[in-house]
């Protein structure tokens, strides 16, 4: 696997639809893709299900029922073969991990980000997978910082609210990968970068385009 580009523009939800699937590809290093298991069936979306109901609520909103759901086989259908995948695996289920591995395959470059960090474990001895450890609350922060330095194929994935400096620095010492989502301005996307942030997880089309531009020169 090449080496990855210092910093790396990541098309936040762009995997959960094929036909942004396809845009997230054409603008981004990498095009997440949100992966749940659900009744036996590998589910691409990025909202929560009901337990005990189809439905499905984002932001503390139900969904219409028939909001369309794709499988993981559907988005990989839709996206070039190498287009470069961040796969971001939702809940808590071992078995998500051998189905996800079965239907990307072995030549597909990939990082693989979960909150339940025990699932990354079952993945690691992939040839050139990349790990992130998802945390979104002060707790995952404060067991993550007490862990002992990764891998250069380890890291973390941090709100950027999240991250500050001070932050910043701890986390590098032990995680030389340092990717953060929900980054939503060119001026914040500095910041990040300027702190050792190497991948910006990022929603705005023209953001990603921007940053392709001015980051890159």
């Amino acid at each position: 696997m090449n080496n990855p580009p210092q910093m790396e523009l990541v098309a936040h939800r762009y995997g959960n639809d094929p036909q942004r699937a396809v845009e997230g590809a054409e603008i981004a290093d990498l095009v997440e893709i949100d992966i749940h298991l659900w009744r036996g069936r590998l589910e691409v979306r990025h909202a929560k299900r009901l337990w005990l109901f189809q439905r499905m609520w984002e932001r503390w909103h139900l969904l219409e029922s028939d909001t369309p759901v794709p499988s993981l086989d559907e988005i990989l259908a839709a996206l070039p073969e190498s287009a470069p995948l961040l796969l971001d695996l939702k809940g808590w289920r071992p078995r998500m991990v051998s189905m996800v591995e079965s239907i990307v395959g072995e030549e597909r470059s990939i990082v693989v980000s979960a909150r339940s960090w025990w699932l990354l474990k079952r993945v690691k001895d992939r040839e050139g997978v990349r790990l992130l450890r998802s945390v979104g609350a002060n707790w995952q922060l404060r067991l993550v910082l007490r862990l002992r330095r990764q891998t250069r194929a380890s890291g973390v994935v941090i709100d950027q609210r999240m991250l500050q400096p001070r932050v910043a620095v701890r986390l590098l010492k032990r995680s030389p990968m340092l990717f953060t989502w929900n980054v939503d301005s060119e001026a914040r996307a500095v910041e990040l970068v300027d702190m050792g942030v190497s991948g910006l997880i990022i929603d705005d089309p023209d953001l990603i385009r921007l940053l392709h531009s001015r980051l890159r020169r």
